[in-house]
């Protein structure tokens, strides 16, 4: 039965459900808050195939350019605090934690992200640049969540979800426009964007710059932090069009970003606060092309590269580099750390009596004064990554019932760096992956998909995933999905060498260059991990309210990664249970506003003693709720709490974003767009960690912008 014929029975639906709709209203993204009658949002991110949320195998989280636009947001991960499940929080001004459902003690492991189909995930060190991206807010038209695991599409690291960030079309584009905005905490920021048709195709260049001054106070030290930062780039966008409704696009972007790091061990050997310069790029070509009438092909070409240079200026005594200290840390790690930190101490103790280390070095203390010396030395942690990637699949729709799609692809990896891992290592990945999806009869739909990944250092995985969809009402459909996904080592976790090389800065005194005592160095034996998850969900779409709910349950075998260097851990099999639902609804309160209310509640239990950190940044509660208003007289307004409790056991976050905005014409072609947003803490932890320092209680900005 067709949705037209079933017109006659959504009334009743609509009155059934209006009750719980006004009390859970939140977050699936429509094209435009113009629309009185928003069509279902189409989404590729699920299983590379276009497909209404009604027939997805997953729950997916659209978050459009209508809304991006009326939240007033500067920075991307901002974004993503509208997302059911998504845990969102800063490290410093230039690191963002983003992580669905907190299941990662580290910014960027267990979740793909990708920009236009290109992964910007560092396979290095596990890591996405949220600050550093070659790409501004203002490039984004919308943002696909995959709520859920998803290796059966993208492969290996697409563990809880993936994030497809599109942006936008160069005809969607004005012709030329210009940006400022400053406000508090040093927030200077600018964006400039040309456009034209011609040559063929329709282009567009932009390009920003922000900064500010980071966090105001690390409650650690009970002293300011210095954590400014600040970050330029560009990115251009160029698509052709070929014969028989082919397509052409183009990409690249740089960026570059310096930001000071201010680092969490004893700061007081460092002469100046580190500061670190991160500059990457990429390239991008996307080619497709119908071959038949029933098939469409793709090739996908990438490269990325990334540069960061951290140049750490300290004075430390020799002895804190000499090689005797070296080989007594690997004996006997807390002796040694007393040692250094004591020697005097240390040496009085009784430890001297059972120790040779000690019972040789303390006696030279008195005889060997250069071992005391202090010396101003200068080491980094630099690291130098780059990826290649090529992907060819084929869409393929032999029947009206189903559709499938089917392809390969190649990744190399290549990351150097004296300090990470004391030369060059690479790793190769080759997949092969396919999906199916089979309408079964008019209310019923199978999608079946699996992805077959070949890691050169982790080895033969299979990801595969399930999912059955019954509409049993017109615009209202159940799923039942299982699938089974896979986050393997990052080159860092399997091949990390990590030693500190000390060079004096007065070369006369080069004889005491030496190797920081400490060092790590993994076995080569890194576990990959491991996600079967199954889940009951529900999407329902009527005259103006949506309505998402998930309920899953992921069984997890993970490892508990301590990756410091006097602690490089990587544990046996950890075994966790993940219980929880999500809820996720729109109300468009008139054409031209809606509200949106997200709630996740999550239950994490694990049976295995010392269970690490995977628990740690998991919130019991999180939410938000969401009024917006774009009209067509030019104003714009939002209001936005979000909310997550019980990370690390203790911490609650909260914050309210307010933003006002008017579009101002001048003329028949041009425009002034002017607003003001305000960020507001309401409660005081810390973010994330009670380590990490809170930011100042509020950050408040303007913005004017001319377009023609």
């Amino acid at each position: 039965m067709s949705n037209s014929t079933r017109s006659g029975k959504r009334n009743t639906a609509e009155h059934l459900l209006l009750g719980l709709l006004l009390a859970v209203p939140a977050t699936a993204g429509a094209d435009s808050l113009g629309f009185e009658t928003p069509e279902v949002p189409v989404v590729i991110a699920a299983t590379r195939l276009q497909q209404s949320l009604f027939d997805t195998p997953a729950s997916v989280t659209v978050i459009d350019r209508a809304l991006i636009r009326a939240s007033g947001v500067r920075e991307l991960p901002d974004i993503l605090r509208l997302v059911p499940g998504m845990v969102v929080g800063r490290e410093s001004a230039s690191e963002a934690y983003v992580s669905y459902h907190g299941m990662s003690n580290f910014g960027g492991r267990r979740m793909q992200v990708q920009v236009d189909g290109r992964s910007i995930y560092q396979a290095s060190l596990a890591l996405v640049d949220w600050i550093g991206l070659p790409l501004d807010v203002e490039d984004i038209e919308r943002i696909e969540v995959v709520r859920g695991p998803n290796s059966a599409t993208y492969g290996a690291n697409s563990f809880l979800g993936v994030v497809n960030i599109i942006t936008r079309h160069p005809q969607d584009v004005p012709n030329a426009e210009a940006m400022v905005r400053g406000g508090e905490k040093g927030v200077a920021d600018a964006f400039g964007r040309l456009s034209l048709s011609g040559l063929g195709g329709d282009w567009s260049w932009s390009a920003f710059h922000r900064e500010d001054d980071g966090y105001d106070t690390n409650l650690k030290r009970h002293r300011p932090s210095i954590d400014d930062m600040a970050v330029t780039g560009a990115y251009g966008k160029g698509v052709w069009y070929t014969p028989r409704d082919g397509q052409v696009m183009f990409s690249l972007g740089a960026s570059r970003m310096e930001a000071q790091q201010e680092r969490l061990n004893d700061t007081s050997i460092y002469r100046r606060p580190p500061v670190a310069t991160t500059t990457g790029g990429y390239v991008a070509l996307d080619w497709e092309q119908p071959w038949a009438d029933n098939n469409r092909l793709q090739l996908q070409l990438h490269f990325n590269r990334q540069q960061h240079d951290e140049p750490w200026y300290v004075h430390i005594p020799y002895l804190a580099v000499s090689p005797e200290m070296g080989a007594f840390w690997r004996q006997d790690q807390a002796l040694a750390d007393a040692f250094v930190d004591d020697p005097v101490a240390t040496c009085g103790s009784s430890a001297f009596l059972t120790s040779s280390y000690l019972q040789n070095l303390c006696p030279r203390l008195i005889t060997d004064p250069s071992l005391a010396r202090e010396i101003n030395y200068t080491t980094n942690q630099d690291y130098d990554e780059q990826r290649s990637e090529i992907e060819l699949s084929d869409t393929w729709v032999p029947h009206p019932r189903l559709r499938l799609v089917g392809g390969v692809q190649g990744m190399y990896s290549e990351a150097s760096s004296r300090t990470f891992l004391n030369g060059t290592a690479s790793n190769t990945v080759l997949s092969a992956f396919g999906h199916g999806e089979l309408r079964l009869a008019e209310d019923w739909l199978l999608n079946l998909g699996g992805n077959v990944e070949d890691d050169e250092h982790a080895g033969r995985f299979f990801s595969p995933r399930a999912a059955l969809s019954w509409q049993f009402q017109p615009g209202q459909v159940l799923r039942l999905v299982h699938s089974r996904a896979v986050r393997t080592p990052d080159i860092f976790e399997n091949q990390a060498d990590w030693h500190y090389y000390a060079t004096a800065d007065d070369r006369s005194q080069s004889r005491y260059d030496g190797t920081f005592y400490m060092s790590a160095k993994s076995d080569g034996t890194a576990r990959s991990e491991h996600i079967r998850s199954s889940e009951i969900s529900y999407f329902g779409s009527f005259h103006r309210f949506s309505l998402d709910v998930r309920l899953f349950r992921d069984e997890l075998d993970l490892v508990s990664n301590r990756l410091e260097i006097n602690r490089f851990l990587l544990s046996d099999y950890q075994h966790y249970l993940m219980r929880g639902g999500e809820i996720g609804s729109e109300w468009r309160i008139t054409p031209f506003q809606r509200l949106l209310l997200n709630y996740a509640r999550l239950n994490i239990t694990s049976q295995d003693a010392g269970s690490g950190d995977n628990m740690n940044l998991v919130p019991r509660h999180s939410g938000s709720l969401t009024w917006a208003r774009l009209d067509p007289d030019g104003w714009r307004a939002s209001a936005t709490y979000g909310f997550y409790n019980d990370l690390n056991r203790e911490l609650f976050f909260d914050r309210l974003d307010l933003h006002l905005g008017r579009v101002l014409p001048l003329g028949e072609r041009q425009q002034l767009d002017l607003g003001v947003t305000a960020q507001v803490r309401l409660t005081h932890d810390p973010e994330l960690r009670s380590i990490n320092g809170v930011d100042s209680p509020q950050k408040i900005w303007a913005s004017a912008a001319w377009r023609y």
